[in-house]
């Protein structure tokens, strides 16, 4: 998995998915884009990771099933309002032995956060630890409500 993280300098700046990123400003993405397609590293080696964690940085691996392939998983620390997410794409993954459908989140700072479901509901809450890799299962995205 190869990965990049950037911060927008303004709401409005492009961006490119596949990399976590964070802006103060919400966007949606309506049903004028078309359909994604992800059909995922199926053959070779397994993608490459490297997390900047340490000190009081620790990283999240978003795990989900197949319906959310393509969709933008937000955080927030917990008590923030949702406009102040972090969110990152859902894609098929591969491992050396296995082949997985998550988020990575590289570079989050230690503390508690809300992820937020496709339907505005926060899913959970999930630790995050200086240096450690966190893990949440996401399922189909959705709360349960």
């Amino acid at each position: 998995m190869n990965l990049t993280t950037h911060t927008h300098t303004s709401p409005g700046a492009a961006h490119s998915h596949g990399a976590a990123h964070s802006h103060g400003a919400t966007h949606s993405h309506g049903a004028t884009e078309a359909p994604y397609v992800d059909d995922g590293p199926l053959a070779g080696p397994a993608e490459a990771l490297v997390l900047d964690i340490g000190g009081d940085v620790g990283a999240l691996v978003l795990y989900a099933e197949e319906a959310c392939l393509g969709l933008e998983v937000d955080v927030t620390p917990a008590g923030a309002p949702r406009s102040h997410h972090m969110h990152t794409m859902i894609r098929r993954r591969r491992a050396a032995d296995r082949e997985f459908i998550a988020g990575v989140y590289p570079e989050l700072v230690e503390g508690t956060y809300t992820v937020w479901g496709m339907d505005g509901l926060p899913l959970g809450l999930v630790d995050i630890a200086g240096g450690r890799v966190s893990e949440f299962h996401a399922a189909d995205c959705r709360s349960a409500r």
